[in-house]
C-alpha cells in the first residue's frame, strides 16, 4: 500500500538513515500533535506522547508490514501511546481527586473556557477508546473514514459506525449533563 514516495523513506528508515526520520518528524508532526492534543488534552502530555511516537516508529520500523500507510501506521502507534497514556490519568485523576478538591478560578472568561474544555473533555471520556479516537480523527483532523479506518485497524463501515455511535453519545451526554440541546 506504499506509494514510491514512502517506499523510498521506508527503505532509508531500515536502513536506519537519521534524516529519513527526521524527513517524517517534519511531514508528519504538526498534524499528529493536533491529533494526539485533541485525544489527550494537555499541551505538554501530547508533546511527550509526540516524541514517544517518533521513537517508537525509530524501535519498531522494522515490524512495519506496509498494510497501511507509513502515515496510517505513524498515527497508529500515537494513538495506542495517547489511549495508554489515557488510561494512566484516569486513574491518576481518580486517586488525585480524593485528596485534593480545591480550585482557584481566576477571570471570568478563563474560568469560562475552562469549563468549556472541561466539559469537552468530560465529555470526551464517555466515549469507548475506538470511539474518541474516530470522533477526533473525524473531526479535529478531518480525515476521510478510509484513513480512520485503517488508523484505528477496523473497516470502513465500523468505523462510520463508531464514529455516529460516538456522536450520539456526546449529544446525549451534552443534553443530560450540561443542558445543551442540538434541536
Amino acid at each position: 500500500m506504499l506509494n514510491q514516495v514512502e517506499q523510498a523513506l521506508f527503505d532509508r528508515l531500515i536502513r536506519r538513515e537519521a534524516e529519513a526520520l527526521n524527513e517524517l518528524v517534519r511531514e508528519h508532526q504538526t498534524a499528529l500533535y493536533r491529533f494526539i492534543l485533541r485525544m489527550v488534552n494537555d499541551q505538554a502530555d501530547a508533546q511527550d506522547i509526540l516524541q514517544d511516537t517518533f521513537v517508537r516508529v525509530w524501535e519498531k520500523i522494522r515490524s512495519f508490514k506496509g498494510n497501511a500507510s507509513l502515515k496510517t501506521w505513524v498515527f497508529r502507534i500515537a494513538m495506542n501511546l495517547s489511549y495508554t497514556h489515557l488510561k494512566r490519568r484516569r486513574r491518576w485523576v481518580a486517586l488525585e481527586s480524593l485528596t485534593h478538591r480545591t480550585m482557584d478560578p481566576g477571570p471570568a472568561e478563563e474560568t469560562e473556557l475552562k469549563f468549556r474544555k472541561d466539559r469537552l473533555a468530560d465529555a470526551l471520556d464517555t466515549l469507548t477508546p475506538r470511539q474518541r479516537a474516530v470522533v477526533v480523527a473525524r473531526i479535529y483532523q478531518d480525515l476521510p473514514f478510509q484513513e480512520v479506518a485503517r488508523a484505528v485497524g477496523c473497516s470502513v463501515n465500523a468505523a462510520k459506525v463508531h464514529f455516529h455511535d460516538g456522536k450520539k453519545r456526546l449529544e446525549t451526554y451534552f443534553k443530560e449533563r450540561v443542558g445543551i440541546d442540538n434541536d
